[in-house]
């Protein structure tokens, strides 16, 4: 008989042991055409969804490290060098890949289309599609994308650039354009910021500064005052050193710990200067008074988040408030309401939109505090 062996002997010979991929989002900015596209590669005939079109990964190896892999698969597959992914989700779903136990640890990579675009007219097996049209592809590859367009927006919500895409130096019309390329597009009757009210909110709020210096003509003849330069407040960190993903974490997290020292404001009459419809103003009030919000200003919404996370859970507009659901309850609410406006944002998260003009019937009033209170709930733990 062999002798009994409780838990602490056991090695790790003792254990079924899954394989390990990684995969990546790598998110491109058109900022010209203002879109979110997604780089996609052709898998190779003969293997596993040969031909198919899907995301860059690889298989971990031996005495390799999660980050080494990445860079490895993001050379290799779609000729990528000198990125700085970041760690997005991990899908463990045993039954997520038809070859066996595969453990995928998805990564995000932000970059400029420009920058994508010498590797693109050198290789054909390596294409950018609109995150939209991102769909189809093999294992959980969409809903890797559509995890990653939330994760960049929910970073771009709340600070200037946090990828720094544009440099250290940037004209204030680069910075507004790449924000409008990242945001989600404007609602029905909703428009763009103008850049005025873009430099009141930005410059106004602390978040970039001016450097004193301004641009260099690029073509000689051209008339008009050079633009002026800016920089993001408190360039001295480094927020290169990753995506930006999570620095701007960490400036949020930060931000929370001085909401008692005025810090992110707590209500619409703690804020200076918004355009939020007085209707949405009222009904995110009404919800915070019976639990904590910081509420933060950029040019295109204030975010509205539970105090204590870096999550934005919705997004007050100009006459629209657009609240983030689990896709099951999204698309109940707006069966039962037909006026309030469903997007499938992503696999993960759907966007309930909200009219101002429906906040004064007290039944769609009533629904709509529900929807922003469960989406708060949703990702601030109290569901």
């Amino acid at each position: 008989m062999q002798p009994h062996r409780d838990r602490s002997d056991r090695t790790l010979e003792d254990y079924p042991r899954p394989s390990v991929a990684v995969d990546s989002a790598v998110l491109t900015v058109d900022v010209r055409n203002g879109a979110l596209g997604v780089v996609q590669h052709q898998r190779s005939d003969g293997g596993v969804h040969g031909g198919e079109w899907a995301l860059p990964g690889t298989f971990l190896h031996q005495g390799e490290t999660l980050a080494d892999a990445v860079l490895r698969s993001l050379s290799e597959k779609v000729g990528l060098r000198g990125t700085r992914p970041q760690q997005l989700h991990v899908f463990d779903d045993p039954d997520r890949d038809d070859r066996g136990w595969v453990l995928s640890v998805a990564h995000v990579v932000l970059l400029l289309a420009e920058d994508v675009d010498p590797v693109l007219a050198s290789r054909d097996d390596v294409r950018v599609v609109p995150v939209d049209d991102a769909v189809g592809q093999p294992f959980d590859h969409d809903v890797i994308v559509r995890l990653a367009v939330d994760r960049v927006r929910q970073d771009y919500a709340l600070q200037p650039d946090p990828a720094g895409l544009l440099g250290e130096a940037f004209p204030l019309k680069a910075l507004q354009a790449l924000h409008d390329a990242v945001a989600p597009q404007p609602g029905p009757g909703e428009s763009r910021p103008s850049i005025d009210t873009f430099r009141r909110y930005m410059v106004g709020k602390g978040l970039i500064q001016p450097t004193g210096e301004f641009a260099r003509k690029e073509r000689a003849g051209v008339m008009g005052k050079p633009a002026e330069l800016y920089r993001r407040a408190g360039e001295g960190r480094d927020l290169t050193d990753v995506l930006g993903i999570r620095p701007v974490r960490k400036e949020r997290n930060r931000a929370d710990r001085r909401v008692d020292a005025g810090g992110p404001a707590r209500t619409f009459q703690e804020l200076d200067a918004h355009n939020v419809a007085p209707a949405i103003q009222e009904l995110v009030d009404e919800v915070g008074a019976r639990m904590p919000l910081a509420l933060t200003v950029m040019p295109h919404y204030v975010a509205v988040r539970p105090v204590g996370t870096d999550r934005v859970a919705a997004y007050a507009k100009p006459l629209t408030l657009s609240v983030g659901l689990d896709p099951d309850d999204a698309v109940a609410v707006t069966d039962d309401h037909p006026d309030f406006r469903l997007e499938r944002t992503s696999a993960a998260t759907h966007h309930v939109h909200v009219p101002a003009s429906a906040l004064d019937d007290p039944a769609r009033r009533h629904a709509a505090r529900a929807v922003l209170e469960q989406g708060l709930a949703r990702i601030g733990g109290g569901r």
